[in-house]
């Protein structure tokens, strides 16, 4: 059995479209048995994830999908998780594609379980200082004192080091997620969901785990920028990792999201990070 991954398509972005159209063909002329789209594929258009999912039209494997964290943008008064459970799964379906969240794939002895996953600050950098509240409102305190309605968490200043104030950061999903419940809800939710899933297929001899978020400190990417290490915080759950752990037939995973490759070992469990970028797509190759 041959799978191959990818993710962080951006087909909605300018300089995406060509990369994405590239790998697209790459993929569908390499061929394989399944194919898993880790999210961020398109962002508040949903009509451009059924052109991106066309792409792959030519694939002649099973197509598996877990969406990203801007396939939940919506407008300003749109409802993410409204997307979360109908919009998406009724555009996977009517464009011939699995939807994995909730719905754990199998082929035989091995499973596919995935999960869009989310985030929970676990990965934020304790030595830049910034107090939690930040993370909470998704601005860095630079950007707070900019903005009347973020200057209020500048209020406890005495608690915010120097150099946290100077950096400039503003998280996007904090403009443009509507969940209707905090990162800490939405990411014991999707972890909780992960679970049942790893559950029901138990009896697999090895699963395969497709997450957009990372789940791992090791695949976090180590950034000098203070912006780019403010933005660590959003990258994924350390609780997603714990949860993958907790079950010995999970073999191998992948994730996207944080735009740089990263690998690491956990036990049997090997993990990785694809690092797709807005302008350079990557896949990875799984024979089973």
């Amino acid at each position: 059995m041959r799978i191959i991954a990818t993710c962080d398509l951006h087909y909605n972005i300018i300089r995406s479209r060509r990369p994405t159209e590239t790998v697209a063909r790459e993929i569908c002329a390499a061929g394989g048995d399944l194919l898993l789209l880790l999210g961020d594929l398109a962002g508040v258009d949903l009509s451009v994830l059924e052109r991106a999912f066309g792409l792959f039209d030519a694939f002649r494997g099973t197509k598996l999908f877990v969406p990203g964290n801007h396939e939940l943008w919506t407008e300003p008064d749109g409802d993410s998780m409204q997307r979360y459970r109908h919009a998406l799964p009724e555009i996977c379906h009517r464009n011939g594609v699995h939807m994995l969240d909730g719905a754990p794939f199998r082929a035989g002895d091995v499973a596919v379980v995935g999960s869009v996953g989310w985030y929970d600050y676990t990965f934020r950098l304790a030595a830049l200082g910034v107090p939690l509240r930040f993370y909470c409102h998704k601005v860095a305190p630079g950007s707070a004192s900019m903005r009347p309605e973020w200057r209020p968490l500048l209020d406890e200043a005495e608690d915010v080091p120097p150099a946290a104030r100077d950096i400039v950061c503003r998280w996007m999903d904090g403009a443009n997620v509507r969940l209707g419940c905090s990162d800490i809800e939405f990411t014991d939710f999707t972890a909780a969901r992960l679970r049942d899933d790893l559950e029901s297929v138990a009896d697999a001899r090895c699963v395969v785990v497709g997450l957009h978020h990372v789940p791992f400190h090791e695949l976090v990417p180590r950034l000098e920028r203070p912006t780019s290490q403010f933005a660590a915080a959003f990258l994924g759950s350390e609780l997603l990792g714990e949860t993958l752990q907790a079950f010995p037939n999970v073999r191998q995973v992948y994730c996207g999201h944080s735009h740089a490759f990263a690998r690491c070992q956990r036990g049997a469990l090997t993990a990785t990070a694809i690092g797709s970028t807005y302008v350079a797509k990557h896949r990875e190759t799984l024979d089973l």
